[in-house]
């Protein structure tokens, strides 16, 4: 190889691996700020579930509806339920419980939780109601956070590999400029 590109090739990469780098930084910033907002989201409708079944008792028709619209539009696949004091689902009666005593009991400790079960976020509310104590728990797949991330990485893989063509030319026409 010629010493013309061999220099605009590790011009090329050294700067590739800089910019590499750079990109990473930003993409973990960036999933970080995405899986932030969904469990925001996911919080949000928690308190949304909570005002729905054991505050509608409470609340003005008007004040209902607003709540039944924020609540109506269903997220990826959403699971809702909410616990007990014996950490039994009420309301969604399931065969299985969805949630483990566990996590359940972690939510009650800590009042307000979040995690993730592989793909889905969840989010976890403690209630105390006239009506008793109970635990809302919140599931979902985001879905558009998702499709940013995937284009995010896109984006970021085309300007890389542009990048790399670009610099091994312009480091090609440097090292001849200097011979």
């Amino acid at each position: 190889m010629k010493i013309k590109n061999r220099l605009a090739l590790y011009f090329a990469l050294i700067t590739a691996v800089t910019l590499a780098i750079a990109m990473v930084i930003i993409f973990i910033a960036f999933d970080s700020l995405v899986r932030t907002d969904f469990y925001s989201r996911l919080n949000d409708r928690a308190n949304i579930v909570a005002q729905f079944y054991f505050k509608a008792d409470e609340i003005s028709s008007d004040s209902l509806s607003n709540v039944r619209k924020q609540y109506l539009r269903s997220l990826s696949g959403e699971i809702v339920r909410i616990y007990d004091d014996r950490n039994a689902p009420i309301i969604i009666k399931d065969e299985q419980q969805y949630w483990s005593s566990k996590i359940i009991m972690a939510v009650r400790k800590k009042r307000e939780m979040t995690f993730n079960e592989g793909d889905p976020q969840t989010a976890g509310i403690y209630i105390n109601d006239n009506q008793g104590n109970f635990v809302i728990l919140v599931s979902a797949i985001d879905v558009q956070g998702n499709k940013r991330l995937n284009e995010l990485i896109e984006i970021m893989a085309i300007l890389l590999v542009g990048t790399i063509a670009i610099l091994f030319i312009i480091g090609r026409w440097f090292a001849k400029k200097s011979a």
